[in-house]
């Protein structure tokens, strides 16, 4: 075992340096998911360690005008375990929970990118996730969520922007995560009732206006029971109101799963429901083309072992509400996720503005 600079500092949780986990899961990671996006530029990017993998993986993407583009990006996570970079793709912090710089440089995906994103509120903690399969614990994480503003520029085929404080929203979770990693068959005869996973219906969205910023997060059973709900309004003079109910009705491109707008309310602890509208704001995306759920070109998701690297890949394709299961062209319909990030034009019950990052799932099955 070899240290590294984060060593120094007196905060171990495990009688090991810090680049080798609690845990020899090889499902065990940690990293960031990242977006920026004003009328119809969306930005995300990510990068991930997967230490039981020797591996660090990230992405980056970017809809627009009815397109998708992505870019993965792998390479081998050790000796150089504390840098966070992968090919052209660069995290850094700046200031830990205030300020981060992402940037893309030019690597065959035809957009790049230089963006700082400076906090706005605070970061909600969520509640951790566990969850067991025949007994065996394939989830285990937890997660924090910030709304941020985002500076910097971007380009696409010589197409340039200025970001001047941009919506933007990142997020930061570690732990198990099974869906990512090399894929492990688990069986058996009967499950007890806590290991059925009955979420069906998925809300996620951290959201910014000119008076505030916001996060909730819920997840609904078929019969649309709330199985679990949580979130915040954070105000400029420090003040934190935690939100306890939420309702919806969304609006879904005819004969579609993706949202085009709709509303919903958000009821805080004193009883008060504060009611919200949103439109689309451009084009949306799907995460699987950034690698998830089985997106790269071998058939696997992020922290699969791709060799010492950096190994990079790149995609372009259609993308758009009303397209239905857009998304990689290189997949079967059948087996593509479509799009579940929802970038939104918000406006509030005092008329305050903003935009939201609309995460929406509805679960197969």
């Amino acid at each position: 075992m070899n240290i590294a600079d984060f060593d120094e500092y007196p905060f171990h949780q495990h009688p090991t340096p810090f680049a080798i986990p609690f845990t020899s899961d090889i499902h065990f990671n940690d990293g960031y998911f990242c977006a920026a996006f004003a009328d119809d530029w969306y930005v995300v990017a990510g990068i991930r360690l997967h230490p039981n993998m020797n591996v660090m993986d990230g992405f980056a993407g970017l809809s627009r005008a009815g397109e998708q583009r992505v870019l993965r990006a792998s390479r081998v996570l050790r000796p150089h375990s504390t840098a966070l970079e992968v090919g052209p793709l660069r995290l850094e912090i700046i200031r830990p929970l205030q300020e981060i710089r992402l940037s893309l440089e030019e690597a065959g995906a035809g957009f790049t990118f230089d963006l700082r994103f400076e906090a706005r509120a605070a970061p909600f903690l969520e509640a951790p996730y566990r969850f067991r399969r025949y007994g065996q614990l394939i989830h285990d994480m937890v997660r924090y969520t910030q709304i941020c503003a985002a500076s910097g520029h971007i380009t696409r085929d010589g197409e340039s922007v200025t970001a001047n404080g941009w919506t933007a929203i990142r997020d930061h979770s570690w732990g198990l995560r099974a869906g990512m990693g090399p894929k492990i068959a688990s069986g058996g005869i009967e499950r007890d009732e806590d290991e059925i996973d009955h979420r069906h219906f998925r809300i996620w969205a951290p959201f910014a206006t000119d008076a505030y910023t916001g996060f909730f997060n819920t997840h609904e059973a078929r019969d649309g029971t709330t199985l679990d709900f949580e979130g915040c309004l954070d105000f400029p003079d420090g003040r934190r109101v935690r939100l306890t109910a939420v309702r919806h009705s969304l609006v879904y491109a005819p004969g579609t799963k993706n949202v085009v707008g709709g509303e919903f309310s958000l009821m805080d602890g004193s009883g008060r429901w504060r009611d919200y509208h949103i439109r689309a704001a451009g084009t949306p995306a799907d995460v699987q083309g950034l690698g998830y759920y089985g997106g790269w070109n071998d058939g696997g998701s992020a922290g699969v072992w791709r060799g010492i690297g950096p190994v990079v890949e790149v995609d372009r394709y259609p993308q758009g509400a009303a397209l239905g299961r857009a998304g990689l062209t290189r997949l079967p319909e059948a087996r593509r996720l479509g799009p579940t990030e929802f970038p939104c034009v918000l406006e509030g019950p005092e008329g305050e503005r903003g935009m939201v990052h609309f995460e929406h799932h509805i679960f197969a099955g």
